[in-house]
């Protein structure tokens, strides 16, 4: 434990982006333009957004049933809103934190840069419209998504690097 009682800047960041990140001797730099990232990869960002939306919903349910509310047809529409409500607050603060919906970070993929602050709401949007289809039109590939074209940003893979004591 470090006996400095200053909390660093990016204590939130996975990894150092910008300028100032500095590589060390087995971190070779590579160049992200070329990367490309797996099918699979863009299409579980979609399903992560779907699965986090419809957990919310069945907590939502499971709760109102569980007070009482025995007609859960009439529920649907109020614990869908709600997961919806959820779900955009969460992706919003995310995209300014991590640069990523939370279907796209449990999928370890990230947005290169930070969006654009006008861009948050179109890529929510966009980042429901692929959740509903099952990320089906993810499968253009990494240059052409969706989220990359609405957002103007490139995706990245995130990569873990091991915490260091603070």
């Amino acid at each position: 434990m470090s006996t400095d009682s200053e909390v660093p800047r990016d204590w939130d960041r996975l990894e150092e982006t910008g300028p100032e990140a500095t590589r060390g001797p087995d971190q070779p730099h590579e160049d992200r333009t070329d990367q490309r990232l797996p099918l699979t990869t863009l299409v579980g960002g979609a399903w992560g957004d779907l699965v986090s939306v419809l957990a919310v919903c069945t907590a939502t349910m499971i709760t109102l049933t569980a007070l009482g509310y025995r007609d859960s047809l009439t529920i649907v529409p109020w614990a869908l809103a709600l997961a919806v409500l959820w779900w955009g607050v969460a992706a919003a603060m995310l995209l300014v934190v991590r640069h990523g919906t939370p279907g796209m970070l449990l999928a370890g993929i990230a947005f290169e840069g930070p969006v654009p602050r006008t861009r948050i709401v179109w890529v929510l949007l966009t980042a429901l419209v692929l959740a509903c289809t099952f990320g089906l039109p993810a499968c253009l590939g990494s240059n052409r998504s969706p989220l990359r074209l609405v957002a103007g940003v490139g995706l990245a893979a995130v990569q873990n690097r091991p915490t260091q004591d603070l």
